[in-house]
């Protein structure tokens, strides 16, 4: 076992586990900066939210460690740490390409469930075309301008259009892209290239004035945020999310603004069951609904009057 681990799992002391989480901490932030540069470079805007997102997956995971004895010790921390911040990259590029995602599972789903096609494997590749198909011949040319179909919204009606108009079956991956294109989804992009001198990448910087008035602004919206009803509260930070849907709740903890203990005790739940709640925010509605024991409307309704309340304290830049 990692000895720094094994020094922290063993603290009894309240102090003397902090002293040792943050050594852990301290260790892990070279190699998770490292990591998501080496993945993101580029991406700027981006970088410090991922390292940040790395962060706090580790601190939740080793929270969890210490609360759960026997849970499998790591052996080599910074492999972990590697290994953890690699995943949030792909996470991070997953979530960029949702669209793209979810319109490949559709398309699989239609492949297996519609009658009027079918789907093979052959030489490694997937094919797929009309129901009786086995012509395993790609068409010459799948372009979203060349050929004959009308772009139709409705999925099962296009993928019809083009097995006709390319007279016979289509790769899965060549599928997918085509009609990818007519509706305008933007392509996969691959991590960057890892050849970059990330030690000699500077840090993005931002104006101290900007920086003072963000913070004091999460200030003031996480207390009013504690000022709301149990149930506002639990409806509206499970559910935050920016406009990508990607989950906000750590903000108030990587901003400093709020513990992880804090956030716990403000939706009135132990750090335990915070922390594996944690890794599946933002929530959807039924799922909160099924945590406060309420109907799904219940929800939508406790959610509209925090923000609304939000709104008429903070003005128009509330949440």
């Amino acid at each position: 076992m990692d000895r720094q681990f094994e020094n922290y799992l063993r603290a009894s002391e309240t102090g003397l586990e902090q002293d040792q989480l943050g050594e852990l901490m301290s260790a892990a932030e070279p190699v998770i900066r490292r990591t998501v540069l080496a993945r993101l470079s580029g991406r700027w805007d981006d970088i410090d939210d991922v390292c940040s997102e790395a962060r706090l997956e580790l601190l939740l995971y080793l929270r969890r460690m210490k609360s759960r004895p026997g849970a499998s010790p790591i052996d080599d921390f910074a492999a972990y740490v590697g290994t953890l911040a690699r995943n949030t990259c792909r996470q991070y590029f997953r979530r960029r390409h949702a669209g793209r995602a979810r319109l490949s599972k559709q398309i699989a789903f239609l492949l297996q469930d519609d009658p009027e096609f079918t789907s093979w494997q052959k030489l490694g590749s997937t094919w797929c075309g009309r129901a009786g198909c086995r012509e395993e011949s790609t068409p010459p040319a799948l372009s979203a301008t060349s050929l004959p179909v009308d772009g139709s919204r409705d999925l099962a009606a296009l993928m019809a259009q083009l097995f006709d108009a390319a007279g016979g079956a289509i790769e899965f991956e060549d599928l997918v892209n085509t009609i990818a294109r007519f509706w305008h989804i933007p392509l996969d992009v691959d991590s960057a290239a890892s050849d970059v001198d990330v030690n000699g990448i500077s840090a993005t910087w931002q104006p101290a004035e900007i920086t003072i008035d963000r913070r004091r602004y999460v200030e003031r919206l996480w207390a009013e945020i504690r000022q709301l009803p149990r149930s506002q509260r639990v409806a509206l930070l499970f559910h935050l999310r920016d406009g990508r849907g990607h989950p906000i709740l750590a903000m108030f903890h990587v901003s400093g603004v709020a513990s992880f203990a804090d956030i716990a005790a403000a939706l009135e739940i132990n750090e335990s069951e915070l922390a594996g709640i944690w890794i599946e925010l933002p929530w959807d509605d039924n799922s909160i609904a099924r945590f406060l024991g309420s109907a799904r409307q219940q929800i939508i309704n406790l959610r509209m009057a925090a923000r609304k309340r939000l709104a008429n304290r903070l003005g128009a830049r509330s949440i």
